[in-house]
């Protein structure tokens, strides 16, 4: 397992991705709205997404909200092996619902200690 991607939010979504662009060399993959989303890439394989609040939830962010929209995303070589972390996870009692297909991905989210949601998730095309 490696980690994937990292999605963040940003109240100036757009300063925020310049800086990566502009100073740390990150390459731009996708950019979404007027400067509400942006997808970067280190140039090796993690993802970093950088987001305004996310509209459908009602455009506020995740502590008003008291949910988890950001996050963190670990990518697996396999079906298999998101079936099995979710295995382990099963018994554990965090707030997790079924791997399934969703987003390009066969995946699952998970509400860790610390109110922190984690992805599981494996890409066929990755």
């Amino acid at each position: 397992m490696r980690l994937n991607h990292i999605d963040l939010y940003s109240a100036d979504v757009a300063a925020t991705a310049t800086f990566f662009l502009d100073h740390l060399d990150f390459l731009l993959v996708e950019k979404r709205g007027n400067d509400q989303f942006y997808r970067l890439t280190d140039g090796f394989g993690m993802v970093f997404v950088i987001s305004s609040p996310i509209e459908k939830l009602g455009g506020a962010d995740q502590m008003a909200l008291n949910a988890q929209t950001y996050h963190i995303g670990f990518l697996l070589e396999s079906s298999a092996e998101v079936d099995g972390i979710f295995g382990k996870l099963a018994t554990t009692g965090f707030s997790m619902a079924a791997p399934r297909n969703m987003h390009g991905a066969y995946a699952f989210y998970a509400v860790i200690p610390g109110n922190i949601l984690v992805e599981f998730a494996h890409r066929a095309d990755a």
